[in-house]
């Protein structure tokens, strides 16, 4: 039997190589042929976070998991389903699962429904599918708050109808993340959109480079409002726009608004801000040119 060639080796090695890069996650799905998805994958994919390997996420039809074949699977997947309104339970759904074979949520072309990390001693150990790079025009549904993306995947609005006093933890690595992934400058903080202290996920998809001084400032004032009146049984919403400049990651500005209920559903308090987020050194430069 003749040797193969070192060439030729190598060309089936390029070969696999080109076939691997070719392989779409979401083949035999019934959203295989979704560019949107596929796009946004092969990003995700390919943007380093720390040693998570994302490739190695496997994507289900909903449909393919019933209550005879894996009836846990089957009932927590329908529990996610059931939060959202009857009219987005339609469609196409995938059933997201990490490298670890661990259930994430749900996925569709639109729409992505998970529940959040949960704290163990000191950290919170995090689902890892809400901390990738975020679904451009979509509408995502985590715990009971929602938060919306542009087109360029960007957190353009997040609401939360009833705000929670429980506080989620931290993990300080998802964290220092956010700063870097979504163009943070000297400066920064990690800025939680729903504070930790109201049950705020430690997924990327709550956090945004926030100036150190006004997250600490400003936006923590607003939010202890919102934890007192939470504390004095009332019911409190609360919804942030933010705002940003062209293609720019980071946020220039936040609009935030929290609103206080009474027992019999009156409005008894509004509570507004409208805040600069922009970069301490440009504010500086700005009073000089003034």
């Amino acid at each position: 039997m003749k040797r193969a060639s070192l060439s030729q080796v190598s060309l089936v090695f390029i070969g696999l190589v080109f076939a691997l890069a070719s392989f779409s996650p979401f083949r035999g799905t019934r959203l295989e042929n979704s560019s949107k998805l596929n796009n946004w994958w092969k990003e995700v994919t390919q943007t380093r976070y720390g040693k998570v390997d994302f490739s190695t996420f496997s994507f289900v039809d909903l449909k393919s998991i019933t209550g005879s074949s894996d009836r846990l699977l089957y009932e927590r997947c329908q529990k996610l389903l059931k939060k959202l309104p009857p009219y987005a339970r339609y469609g196409k759904w995938l059933a997201v699962f990490d490298n670890r074979r661990q259930f994430c949520g749900l996925l569709s072309e639109n729409r992505i429904v998970a529940q959040a990390g949960v704290k163990k001693g000191d950290e919170v150990y995090v689902n890892m599918f809400l901390n990738t790079i975020h679904l451009p025009s979509a509408t995502y549904l985590v715990d009971n708050i929602y938060y919306y993306t542009d087109g360029l995947g960007r957190i353009k609005r997040v609401f939360c109808p009833d705000l929670q006093l429980k506080s989620r933890g931290r993990n300080q690595f998802s964290q220092r993340y956010s700063v870097k992934f979504k163009d943070g400058v000297r400066g920064d903080n990690c800025g939680h959109l729903i504070p930790q202290a109201l049950d705020g996920p430690a997924e990327q998809i709550n956090f945004v480079p926030q100036r150190r001084d006004l997250n600490g400032g400003e936006i923590l004032e607003l939010e202890k409002k919102a934890i007192k009146a939470k504390k004095a049984g009332h019911k409190v919403s609360y919804e942030i726009r933010i705002l940003y400049e062209g293609s720019q990651k980071r946020p220039y500005g936040f609009e935030n608004n929290v609103k206080v209920y009474n027992s019999s559903g009156k409005l008894i308090n509004n509570y507004t801000g409208i805040f600069d987020n922009t970069p301490a050194q440009n504010r500086k430069n700005d009073r000089r040119k003034n």
